[in-house]
């Protein structure tokens, strides 16, 4: 009897990924994910790109199917790896990560407004820089204060244990 593999492979990747025994706490190297899902390595710098592209199309829809449909977080683990949090730490993982990414576009949408060369700008257009300045500087204050409520509310340590999936 012939197994039927499913279609894109990424949906076959996560199958397999599941049947294999991923859990919380286990480890996905790269390299594996990129060998369930086809991903063929580059042959040439010129097709490092198309590697890089496919391989990140699948590990998004993995990760966004595992926590989708069976509650299960995976993060890079910056070393070339991927872990699925443990249920007790995503909150806090989930909260860490997402104040540090406002926080960041904050700081990046503040200074894109506040480095304009206004001596170019009709008044008008000043005035209009200026409301931004204000508004922006008002919702970091607000995000700071509901940045630290967010950070209460999520104050565990994150742990990285478990199986390993290579």
């Amino acid at each position: 009897m012939t197994e039927t593999t499913l279609y894109p492979l990424w949906k076959q990747a996560v199958k397999t990924l599941l049947d294999g025994g991923l859990t919380f706490g286990s480890t996905i190297s790269r390299k594996y994910i990129a060998d369930l899902c086809g991903v063929q390595p580059p042959i040439s710098v010129e097709d490092v790109r198309r590697h890089d592209l496919e391989l990140l199309t699948c590990i998004t829809e993995i990760k966004d199917t595992l926590l989708t449909a069976h509650c299960m977080l995976m993060v890079t683990d910056n070393k070339g790896s991927y872990i699925v949090i443990e249920p007790e730490s995503q909150t806090t993982y989930a909260v860490e990560t997402g104040v540090k990414d406002i926080s960041r576009a904050m700081r990046k949408m503040s200074m894109n407004v506040s480095f304009t060369k206004t001596s170019m700008l009709n008044d008008a257009e000043r005035k209009r820089n200026a409301d931004a300045q204000a508004k922006i500087s008002m919702l970091a204050g607000m995000m700071s204060n509901e940045n630290k409520e967010l950070r209460k509310i999520a104050t565990k340590e994150i742990t990285f244990t478990r199986g390993s999936h290579d």
